[in-house]
């Protein structure tokens, strides 16, 4: 084996990580990871696998042991998955571009996995490592699929809705409004309308019912985890953002003034729509009924900054932090899409292009941060910006009814939607 110094070294130990995750050893890809120091950047995968296949495979055709490498390889072909011909019916997973994509940039999205839930699909979250998504709904139920296993799957292959679908959790009197995965991807948290946060332990392989749960005085709409998993910030139909100890249980109330004081550096006037903490967990970004975004430190939890009507007064309802954490990607219910300049709160960029309402006024970055995705309530597809010059590339991604919710991978290009039709569905680019 090549010495520690060789330039291959890290790419090939990359490769075993994810090849150890995508057989389930999570632990044990930590563990190396930690001991040879090498970053688990890469998405979880059996391209290892892959290429020890094709490498055997090509070594028996020079050994004239006959069979066509390429011809035998059924499992490649992974860009068909779900193609035009899935739920014809519903003419939901026809993929293309319904809106007409002038540019072909953003063409080609296919389905790849998808679940179905009884009542609306209201939220999506993917665990750090892009392994997993967890899928909220109307129906207080929460569904847990392993798209990477998905991702992997051969071509082609008849499958049942809830082929992927590995757990469904139900524990909420509520409806499912808000999910978050923590950062060691073992536990899942939800809040709900029934005014709790449920903890869930996806370590076990059965059980529906959570172990820890945390109550508020009012219903809760969106919750985040600090990236160290100690935390879980939590916003709702109060005005004050909650942070809660994950270890104890208790709630805080993130301090009003800061920053030089003043009556912009309160808490919020109505309720909190969205929160979301910058990757590095210095700041924690939410957004309000009341038309304004707030910044606030992640240590001292006090308001740094507020962006006053960012949507010309009416409802904010998304407040993502960029990769890098120094911009703000905000919606709001005047169906504009803004990037903001977290340290100055300047507006740098605005996409315009997609409707939206109460129930689908989303936005997020894509994996790499290239492209800026929401759903239009006009044609219930997925609108897809370039984030840099705000130019509409596309409207992709069609459902047969509204789109609730946007969930983009953290480790691959694809993404998954929630609609009020019930579905939620995993996309990712299809052949070229």
């Amino acid at each position: 084996m090549e010495g520690p110094q060789d330039p291959g070294r890290d790419e090939l130990i990359q490769l075993i990580l994810c090849q150890l995750s995508a057989y389930g050893y999570s632990s044990l890809s930590q563990a190396i990871a930690t001991h040879t120091k090498v970053p688990m950047t890469a998405d979880s995968n059996s391209r290892l696998a892959e290429l020890v296949r094709l490498g055997l495979q090509s070594e028996k055709k020079l050994r004239g042991g006959g069979g066509n490498a390429a011809g035998a390889d059924t499992d490649t072909d992974v860009h068909s998955v779900g193609g035009g011909s899935v739920d014809e019916a519903e003419g939901s997973d026809s993929v293309g571009n319904p809106a007409g994509d002038s540019t072909g940039a953003a063409a080609r999205w296919q389905v790849r996995c998808k679940a179905k839930h009884t009542g609306v699909a209201t939220v999506a979250a993917f665990s750090d490592d892009g392994r997993y998504v967890a899928t909220g709904s109307a129906d207080a139920t929460v569904k847990l699929i392993d798209v990477d296993q998905a991702r992997g799957a051969a071509a082609g292959a008849v499958r049942r809705d809830d082929k992927f679908v590995v757990r469904t959790l139900s524990d909420h009197d509520g409806g499912v409004t808000g999910l978050a995965l923590h950062p060691n991807g073992l536990v899942l948290a939800s809040c709900s309308e029934d005014r709790s946060i449920r903890l869930f332990d996806l370590s076990v392989a059965q059980g529906k019912h959570a172990f820890q749960s945390f109550r508020d005085s009012q219903p809760l709409r969106s919750i985040a985890f600090h990236p160290s998993g100690d935390y879980i910030a939590a916003g709702g139909d109060a005005a004050e953002m909650r942070l809660y100890s994950v270890r104890s249980g208790k709630a805080y109330l993130l301090a009003a003034g800061g920053g030089g004081g003043g009556p912009g550096l309160a808490h919020h006037s109505a309720g909190i729509t969205h929160v979301g903490y910058a990757g590095s967990g210095a700041a924690i970004a939410s957004a309000s009924r009341d038309g304004s975004v707030k910044i606030w430190d992640g240590a001292s939890g006090k308001c740094v900054r507020t962006i006053d009507r960012a949507h010309d007064g009416k409802a904010a309802t998304a407040a993502v932090f960029s990769q890098d954490s120094k911009h703000v990607l905000t919606a709001g219910l005047d169906s504009c899409v803004r990037m903001w300049d977290a340290a100055s709160g300047r507006m740098v960029q605005e996409y315009v292009g997609a409707s939206a309402d109460a129930a689908s006024a989303q936005a997020v970055f894509s994996h790499g941060g290239a492209q800026v995705m929401a759903p239009d309530a006009a044609t219930n597809t997925v609108a897809v910006w370039d984030a840099a010059s705000g130019q509409l590339l596309a409207k992709v991604a069609a459902h047969s009814q509204r789109i609730t919710s946007i969930a983009a991978s953290p480790t691959a290009d694809a993404f998954v939607t929630c609609s009020a039709d019930g579905w939620a569905r995993y996309w990712s680019p299809g052949a070229q």
